[in-house]
């Protein structure tokens, strides 16, 4: 049976089963999918191959030569991962892999569902979405200079149950030339605007929720206008703290002791990749540093001679802010913030809970 992505999004019953090959899957899913592939990247690259050179016919065969010897085990993995949930089978736009699959766990008896046009259709979805979706709630955004810590901030409320929206955590980005130091992988535009989406709705009936401020690309995400124009119009809370105190931040997050030989090379690539804007003299100083393992020197030359430049939108005489909190105390400043929320939230909000 084929049901339509609009169904398949309501029912908690199912576990959508993503049977594309692992690159396909890696590139962007469903959120909450498991990857249980009918062909391995090699495979699927030699099937693609033999289709566009000598047509539908022989892919099949070559296909069915591929997986027969496969099929037990397959049923077998679908089985295990839905446990006693119905799997729900995708492929790219509902074709032969998802329906191959599908054939053959109905002769095995195993009750079992198909997603109408696949991924494709998954997709045209949360696109439709974004670009329709109205944002009701109110908006607390947090603003500061790099190191300030905002992003444990976020992570504060939310230990405490209040609403929050990650948006590095969902881009898998830290939003600097940086960001992407010491994370194995970032995420494609097609996973983050899916996970936005799911985390919208989980947020649409708050009043209020807090989010890090951003401009309006995360590495190489991009958020949707709407987000950007709410962000712009909510209660803008600068953080501040001294330069030690966000070095210290700065070398927690990015630079743990010991430092592996990996995390120095990405360190070094990001940095060369701001060679322009630093010059080639200060480049190679800080070059130096990190080879030397000056990481505390390193990071304090990086806030005052690049970041604390070049954003300075974060600083209150630049932008205007309607409340700035010292986070020095990150407990203390957590708890102002949570005070400042109930204060000048929206009417009929609820109070902030702690769990």
């Amino acid at each position: 049976m084929e049901i339509e992505i609009s169904e398949a999004l309501t029912r908690s019953d199912v576990l959508f089963v993503d049977v594309r090959s692992p690159v396909e899957y890696e590139a962007a899913s469903i959120p909450g999918a498991v990857n249980i592939p009918l062909f391995d990247d090699r495979e699927h690259r030699r099937v693609s191959i033999i289709y566009h050179q000598m047509g539908e016919s022989e892919a099949r065969r070559a296909a069915l030569e591929i997986v027969a010897p496969k099929l037990p085990a397959l049923v077998d993995k679908i089985v295990k991962a839905s446990g006693k949930k119905i799997p729900l089978l995708y492929c790219r736009k509902g074709g032969l892999r998802s329906l191959s699959l599908y054939e053959v766990l109905k002769l095995t008896g195993i009750q079992t569902l198909r997603l109408k046009k696949g991924y494709k259709a998954y997709r045209n979805f949360i696109n439709r979405k974004i670009a329709s979706y109205e944002l009701k709630s109110k908006l607390f955004v947090l603003h500061g200079l790099t190191g300030v810590g905002k992003t444990i901030i976020i992570n504060k409320l939310g230990e405490k149950g209040l609403p929050v929206l990650d948006l590095e955590g969902l881009a898998g980005h830290r939003g600097s030339a940086f960001g992407a130091v010491g994370i194995n992988s970032c995420r494609s535009q097609k996973d983050f605007d899916a996970l936005l989406m799911q985390e919208l709705d989980r947020l649409g009936s708050e009043p209020y929720f807090f989010i890090e401020g951003e401009g309006r690309r995360i590495g190489n995400i991009y958020l949707p206008p709407f987000l950007g124009e709410a962000m712009d119009k909510g209660f803008q809370i600068l953080l501040t703290a001294s330069v030690k105190t966000r070095v210290d931040r700065i070398v927690e997050t990015y630079i743990p002791e010991p430092l592996p030989d990996r995390l120095i090379s990405e360190l070094k690539v990001a940095l060369n990749s701001l060679e322009k804007r630093l010059g080639c003299k200060k480049t190679e100083h800080l070059l130096a540093m990190l080879e030397s393992g000056d990481y505390r020197g390193f990071a304090e030359i990086m806030c005052t001679d690049y970041y604390d430049l070049f954003y300075s939108d974060s600083r209150p005489e630049c932008s205007s802010f309607e409340a700035v909190i010292d986070v020095e105390n990150i407990d203390s400043a957590v708890e102002e913030i949570i005070e400042l929320a109930q204060k000048t939230g929206p009417a009929g909000s609820r109070p902030a809970r702690t769990i």
